[in-house]
């Protein structure tokens, strides 16, 4: 457990720091140890060296730069670092140890039973993008009768989506970018193999208008509107569907968006989970999209 303890201690450094700039020493130790205390974690009495060490690890693993200002006597995150993805990581990993950790808690605190495949494989592939290092596995298609087939890989990022996790890369010799679940993904090996990475692929930038794992120029980027009733509205307003997304109007009867993406299948499903309110204004070709799934399905289930 001492590395989820570590885990743990670097996500409450980054938001007590995030929240309180320039927190000295003493203040930021006596934090941790009464969090960790009500984590059921008995640090007491943390010493300078393991907080400087976090400190350090928060550095070094997660690119967040913690630094001392000597003029205000205290910490504070560099702005130009990006530790919200982190953050959501780290954050993830405090609530599942927090859950594991904590005795007689089956009863009122109520999880979902299943968790995503694959996820043990995101360590070895951290290491292997942070090193430059080639992979290989064996890849299973979902779907088709295609058996297993074998890929060597030059890993740029891992990516989650809708509770699944995905790496993406090049396949060695190739310039194509691909994306791989990790559900699917067997015999992991990371080879002694490095490759040097192309500096003008940005993969941030490259699902930037994407909603999932497509990001292919093969579907362009369009303005979605979409019309939905109030009670969704709530919902979409606490969650929003994508980063681009614009309210355009906001009533006790309607809430209209606009989005600014590509179409996927990956959004296709996702505006079918609340088809009960969802009017797709624009464009007229995923409205279309939509009336033949909901026509398709309407005939599947037709009362006998």
């Amino acid at each position: 457990m001492s590395r989820i303890h570590s885990l743990q201690r670097c996500l409450l450094i980054i938001q007590k720091i995030e929240s309180t700039p320039y927190i000295n020493f003493a203040e930021l130790t006596s934090y941790l140890e009464q969090e960790l205390h009500i984590r059921g974690i008995y640090d007491t009495g943390l010493s300078r060296s393991t907080i400087q060490r976090d400190i350090q690890d928060i550095r070094t693993e997660f690119s967040i730069d913690i630094i001392y200002c000597r003029r205000n006597q205290g910490y504070y995150i560099d702005g130009d670092s990006r530790y919200s993805n982190i953050e959501r990581f780290l954050d993830s990993v405090d609530m599942l140890s927090s859950l594991n950790s904590e005795a007689g808690i089956h009863s009122f605190v109520l999880p979902e039973k299943h968790r995503p495949m694959g996820t043990q494989h995101l360590q070895s592939l951290i290491k292997a993008i942070k090193r430059n290092s080639r992979i290989s596995f064996s890849y299973l298609v979902y779907g088709t009768e295609q058996p297993p087939f074998s890929r060597v890989l030059e890993p740029y990022a891992v990516k989650e989506c809708r509770g699944r996790w995905y790496v993406i890369g090049r396949t060695k010799g190739r310039d194509d970018m691909k994306t791989y679940g990790l559900d699917r993904i067997n015999d992991l090996i990371i080879l002694n193999e490095t490759f040097t990475k192309d500096d003008t692929i940005d993969i941030p930038e490259k699902f930037k208008h994407s909603f999932g794992i497509y990001s292919s120029d093969e579907f362009p980027v369009e303005d979605v509107i979409l019309s939905f009733d109030a009670r969704d509205g709530s919902y979409l307003k606490s969650l929003p569907l994508h980063h681009s997304q614009e309210i355009i109007t906001d009533t006790k009867d309607k809430f209209v968006i606009r989005l600014q993406l590509r179409i996927t299948l990956d959004l296709v499903m996702e505006l079918m989970s609340r088809s009960w309110s969802l009017e797709v204004i624009e464009p007229l070709s995923l409205r279309k999209q939509i009336y033949d799934i909901c026509k398709s399905a309407l005939e599947r289930n037709m009362p006998i």
